[in-house]
């Protein structure tokens, strides 16, 4: 049926892997904040992969519909770009789990947010007069928060209920409506509330 069935097998596979390259990347651009790591991370990642396993089955059921010859019987099907594909997915799924994408923004922004704190460490309201940016992260208050004067909270200008915080004591106690929290480095940890 087909003329030239390894130019559609390679037309195939250039779009699913650009597609599967599209989901992999919102999902890791959505996991640069910790906005992503409470309830969001289950829903985009179901559907991460459920995105990319449908276009791997659409493909593979498009060339198998394009290959038939005049015979009748279709060619063992095979989409090149499964593997390839399916280790995106993975990777990125792993990265995701273990926070890479967070850790990393958090690294661009942490020598701004460690100015900050040196520049305006007993009195915040500086910080809180207007939109910061650091790194990637936009600040619109910095605040101390809760009965712990070393505790200071970054609130995101887009999402109030989301922060990092530097902390010499630590959160177990952290005064907030339970989300989700954790630690990136040192005494900078980061979280979302409910």
């Amino acid at each position: 049926m087909l003329k030239n069935p390894e130019r559609w097998r390679r037309l195939t596979d250039q779009v699913t892997i650009a597609f599967s390259a599209a989901c992999c990347g919102v999902t890791l651009y959505l996991a640069l904040y910790p906005s992503f790591y409470y309830m969001q991370w289950f829903f985009i990642g179901v559907w991460a992969w459920t995105a990319v396993l449908i276009a791997l089955c659409c493909c593979s059921l498009v060339l198998t519909f394009l290959g038939r010859g005049e015979s009748g019987t279709a060619p063992p099907s095979r989409v090149g770009s499964a593997g390839f594909v399916m280790g995106m997915l993975v990777v990125s799924t792993l990265l995701v789990f273990f926070k890479v994408p967070l850790r990393a923004s958090f690294l661009l922004a942490r020598p701004g947010l460690e100015l900050a704190l040196a520049e305006n460490g007993e009195d915040l309201s500086p910080i809180g007069t207007a939109s910061y940016d650091f790194g990637l992260y936009q600040i619109r208050r910095a605040h101390r928060g809760c009965h712990r004067e070393d505790r200071i909270y970054f609130q995101f200008r887009d999402d109030a209920e989301a922060a990092i915080i530097y902390s010499e004591s630590g959160i177990d106690d952290l005064c907030y409506n339970s989300g989700n929290k954790g630690h990136l480095a040192g005494n900078w940890y980061w979280m979302k509330e409910d």
